[in-house]
């Protein structure tokens, strides 16, 4: 499904974009994942690396490649389509580098799991993105590192080796980071794993500089594709391009600059801010200028209001109002305000039951693994004690202004995101023997019911002995 083609024996391609740009080739790629039902957790897939049914095969599909068998140390980005890549390093016991997200925090962190955490359940837990902060030690750009693979995160590629990111500029920058660890070597491949659709034959070659980096293998859920290599790969990080904001963003990337300058090199930034910073500036600014002149337009009503009372009450007493009759006009006044209509009462789209829970398990355990797997119910009605629990999904309201690019969830993607997830016991209330062995749960689709009326918040760490209705996703909807 090269191109944007809807089936893998369709040979029809998709009319490359009017404006030849990258951002023309994301929104592409973007909205077919979207409307053709290939996008999965976390959605909508706009501005993200985006996850896509068929991440698993692909996964597993490189898993059989010489190239990953061969190889000892693998730097893996910590986007979710390449969860399941990580989940292999690990298994297969390799030496796993992460990233930290957007570098804002370090470089990389290098996955050490104890001993006794070997089962699949855990491993994936621990690639999850709470699981990399847990489980992941820090590394500085003075260590050592030396690394036989690495796979990234893409929204398109060509067969020339051409590799468009998000445009946030992250994977690059790790690259230049990891070429002055000399943790590149010659020898070191570079892959991404991608949905078929996400490959095009060729890019524009003018879209791409020195600082983009090119892939050497495209592996797909059903296919494996040796680039050209059409272009060189940075040699480091291009000060010219950054701008001093963005190296106060990610401070590792002042550090190096502080490295390089005390040997006497050259690192000279850029005056103005990096595009995609401009944009977002941009969009802030006008924000707050529409908040404030909101607010001086409610200050200037109400000093008006203000004005006029006291306008009232300078008049001479013959013009003045008896107390009743400024009683009697306000309550006039408030009658001749119209009442806000009320907000429609949610209607639920679907529901998922889950089963097979632990009596020990918490309500806050569950939360965390459906957050970790992208999965916002708004409602979950919570009854751990027998076994089970309902995942309530309410009908979305009409979007205002924006298009195609939300989707809401359905039915089949949230089953699908859950499928062959396991959850073991906290321990139970005190005296209580503890169920630490992972259960794996049923997930199977319910006949809709109405949920009752959420009570008073219930403690996340309350034992699950007693039925409880809790809002999952905040704001959560007023059920009636």
């Amino acid at each position: 499904m090269q191109n944007g083609e809807e089936t893998p024996a369709s040979t029809e391609t998709a009319p490359v974009p009017e404006e030849i740009t990258k951002q023309s080739f994301r929104v592409k790629i973007w909205r077919h994942l979207e409307t053709n039902g290939l996008a999965m957790f976390p959605r909508p897939v706009y501005n993200r690396i985006p996850n896509f049914k068929g991440a698993a095969e692909a996964a597993a599909k490189l898993a059989e490649l010489d190239v990953f068998k061969n190889a000892n140390t693998v730097k893996v980005n910590p986007d979710k389509p390449q969860e399941p890549v990580r989940v292999t390093c690990l298994e297969k016991q390799k030496t796993l580098y992460v990233p930290v997200p957007r570098l804002q925090s370090g470089f990389l962190n290098r996955m050490v799991l104890p001993e006794e955490e070997t089962r699949p359940g855990a491993i994936r837990k621990a690639v999850s993105r709470n699981g990399m902060e847990t489980y992941g030690k820090p590394l500085s750009i003075e260590d050592s590192v030396s690394l036989d693979l690495v796979v990234m995160g893409s929204v398109a590629v060509s067969k020339e080796g051409y590799r468009i990111g998000k445009g946030k500029g992250y994977g690059d920058l790790e690259f230049g980071l990891m070429m002055h660890m000399k943790a590149i070597k010659p020898n070191t491949l570079v892959a991404t794993t991608v949905h078929d659709c996400q490959v095009f034959d060729t890019l524009p070659a003018q879209l791409f500089g020195p600082h983009d980096v090119p892939i050497d293998l495209i592996v797909t859920p059903t296919q494996v594709i040796e680039t050209q290599r059409m272009s060189q790969r940075p040699v480091g990080i291009l000060w010219h391009l950054l701008s001093n904001r963005r190296l106060e963003l990610m401070p590792v990337l002042g550090q190096l600059r502080e490295i390089e300058m005390l040997a006497g090199r050259a690192c000279v930034l850029k005056e103005d801010d990096t595009d995609i910073e401009e944009r977002t500036a941009q969009r802030t600014g006008q924000r707050t200028r529409r908040q404030r002149r909101r607010t001086r337009s409610h200050k200037s009503q109400s000093e008006g209001e203000g004005n006029t009372t006291e306008g009232e009450d300078a008049k001479s007493t013959k013009a003045r109002r008896t107390p009743r009759r400024r009683n009697s006009t306000k309550s006039l006044s408030k009658e001749d305000k119209p009442r806000r209509p009320r907000r429609p009462k949610p209607v639920i789209d679907f529901t998922v039951k889950i089963s097979n829970i632990s009596p020990s398990t918490r309500v806050r355990d569950l939360k965390q693994a459906l957050s970790e797997r992208g999965v916002k119910p708004q409602v979950m009605v919570w009854k751990g004690f027998r076994g089970f629990c309902y995942l309530h999904f309410f009908k979305p309201s009409p979007p205002k202004g924006e298009g195609d690019v939300y989707t809401p969830p359905n039915m089949e993607s949230v089953i699908s995101a859950l499928s062959e997830m396991s959850l073991g016991g906290s321990g139970g209330a005190p005296g209580e023997e503890r169920d630490d062995k992972p259960r794996l749960l049923l997930v199977e689709p319910a006949p809709p019911r109405q949920p009752p009326q959420p009570p008073a918040d219930v403690p996340a760490d309350a034992p699950a002995d007693a039925p409880a209705v809790v809002p999952v996703s905040a704001p959560a909807p007023e059920v009636h």
